[in-house]
């Protein structure tokens, strides 16, 4: 009986926490204190959860390079007006954001993407220059 209530009380400890592991900084994986641009070639575009992807080609040295540009959630972004038909395979588009810590991996914290049309678009969810203009400050 002991042993039953020691592991109840243990997992309704930790479950709740589950969550909060599960969110994490992008600054874990990305410099974010630099900023790099990055144009390719879509080949598969997700505006899926946790996070939209968007996997392109850059030519580079007359070799192909496989990308992954990561921006915000797909609720955020849908309340905003994404819809998942924003880029298709084969669109040449545009990302602005932050490298990845690891300079070998082709990967960007996507902030701003340009579409084919020359439309730029913000990426992410929440503009943090937008963020702390509105926060309030003490009087």
């Amino acid at each position: 009986m002991r042993t039953k209530y020691w592991l109840s009380l243990l997992a309704f400890t930790l479950v709740p926490l589950a969550h909060v592991t599960a969110h994490h900084s992008p600054a874990m994986l990305y410099d974010l204190s630099r900023e790099v641009t990055v144009s390719g070639v879509v080949t598969e575009y997700q505006l899926g959860n946790p996070h939209m992807r968007i996997y392109f080609n850059v030519e580079k040295d007359g070799k192909t390079e496989k990308w992954l540009a990561e921006g915000g959630s797909r609720t955020q972004l849908m309340r905003v007006g994404w819809t998942g038909n924003e880029v298709a395979p084969g669109d040449k588009i545009t990302v602005r954001g932050h490298p990845a810590r690891d300079a070998n991996a082709k990967l960007v914290h996507m902030e701003y993407l340009t579409l084919p049309d020359g439309t730029e678009r913000f990426t992410e969810d929440i503009n943090f220059g937008e963020f702390n203009d509105r926060r309030r400050r003490p009087e």
